[in-house]
């Protein structure tokens, strides 16, 4: 890409998408949060995912914008994307980074604490009061069907008679 003698950074699309990936969404994320009152963990592990998501797309504009200030010949972008000031527009993907990753880490845990909950009342159980939840199911399963009465001349009904009476 050929730029021109007078061209900028600040004037490319990258840096505007830049902007847009680090202050502009975060920042409505951010206010969303706040704002309202309550939310799933689904849509809590989509906002952190995006974070994650957004903290990786500024590096990436970084360091693209970075490649790009040292072609230029204003000494502005130098000055912002080329030197010692550039590891400063770092702080913010590794920010929204780490805030990202504790709300996707905050969704995964609560659901391991229900799982282990599951497994303790379940390892808690005593091994003889499963065995008569199951016993009880298969009696009340044979009690219903004994009850059922065969129909008259069915094969059923006869082979059910005692063998005196056939």
């Amino acid at each position: 890409m050929h730029l021109l003698s007078d061209a900028t950074i600040f004037t490319e699309v990258r840096f505007w998408a830049l902007v847009l990936c680090s202050l502009v969404l975060p920042a409505a994320i951010f206010v969303t949060l706040f704002v309202r009152r309550e939310f799933s963990k689904t849509t809590v592990l989509a906002f952190g995912l995006l974070l994650i998501v957004l903290a990786g797309a500024d590096i990436f504009l970084l360091r693209a914008l970075a490649r790009l200030a040292q072609a230029t010949p204003s000494l502005a972008d130098d000055l912002v994307f080329s030197s010692e000031l550039s590891i400063a527009l770092y702080i913010f993907p590794a920010a929204f980074g780490t805030i990202g990753l504790n709300m996707v880490s905050h969704v995964l845990m609560h659901y391991l604490k229900q799982k282990e909950a599951r497994f303790e009342a379940h390892r808690q159980t005593p091994p003889s009061a499963l065995q008569g939840r199951r016993g009880s199911r298969v009696l009340r399963h044979r009690r219903a069907a004994s009850r059922m009465s065969p129909r008259p001349g069915s094969r059923t009904a006869a082979a059910r008679r005692p063998p005196a009476d056939r």
